[in-house]
């Protein structure tokens, strides 16, 4: 665990392993923070090094004026520059894959890899998010758990996971589900696969927040890139499925610098 003094701006930073391969950078999703890679953290280091940012005014990182895929962007970039990482493979869930396909488009060149998990190259939010974070902010957590997981996923690993996923204030939340709405790259796409940048797309079969077809559309998009869908998971197919994903994502790895 790092903190990192960028401008006048606290920022937590899960930094773990060393490696001479490119660092794998991981972004956590809406509402979140870097707790949501914490397995990823512990497990992966001995194969290159692991970095999850707390993205601006989530977990113990400090706000930054403002809220959008844009600033959370930028922000990513910023830390990896600070951490004098120069290439990495970008890993994003949900909001955090919005964020790495950014990351990609606009520094190609500095992006080795990317792990695309229960994300889109489009994205759309249910009113009914808006009315809870709006309305009834307290009530939220249940909400999105009820969202979140399979049917099949334990009853101890919901509780355990669903206990961290909202690490943000309300106006910090909202602004995150209104930065999603109406997301869309699917037009630059084809950019990516010009560039031959590697892709891992990972889905849950049983997601209903971003459904498989997302996933599916999201690798024909990308075109070359490996697809990866788990039975039996969700929204958090690292959480629900971690054997099934860490395999996959594993095994996609040793093939990136």
């Amino acid at each position: 665990m790092r903190r990192l003094l960028i401008g006048d701006r606290k920022v937590r930073v899960r930094d773990e392993g060393e490696s001479s391969r490119c660092p794998l950078v991981l972004v956590h999703g809406a509402a979140g923070s870097s707790v949501t890679w914490m397995d990823a953290v512990r497990r992966l280091p001995g194969q290159r090094r692991v970095v999850a940012p707390d993205l601006p005014g989530h977990g113990q990182s400090d706000r930054w004026p403002e809220a959008s895929l844009t600033v959370y962007r930028d922000f990513i970039g910023t830390v990896c520059a600070t951490l004098g990482i120069e290439r990495a493979v970008i890993g994003g869930h949900s909001m955090g894959g919005a964020i790495a396909l950014l990351c990609a488009l606009a520094w190609p060149e500095r992006v080795a890899g990317l792990v695309l998990v229960a994300t889109g190259g489009r994205l759309k939010v249910s009113p009914a998010i808006y009315t809870m974070l709006e309305t009834a902010f307290a009530d939220f957590p249940e909400l999105f758990k009820a969202w979140s997981y399979s049917p099949a996923t334990p009853v101890d690993v919901v509780d355990r996971w669903s206990a961290v996923s909202v690490q943000a204030e309300a106006d910090v939340c909202l602004a995150d589900f209104r930065a999603l709405d109406g997301f869309d790259v699917r037009p630059r796409l084809p950019e990516l696969k010009e560039r031959r940048i590697p892709a891992l797309v990972v889905g849950g079969e049983d997601d209903r927040l971003t459904p498989p077809k997302l996933q599916q559309e999201l690798a024909a998009g990308l075109g070359g890139a490996q697809l990866a869908m788990l039975p039996h998971a969700g929204h958090h197919p690292m959480h629900e499925q971690p054997q099934r994903f860490f395999a996959a994502l594993e095994a996609f790895l040793v093939d990136v610098p």
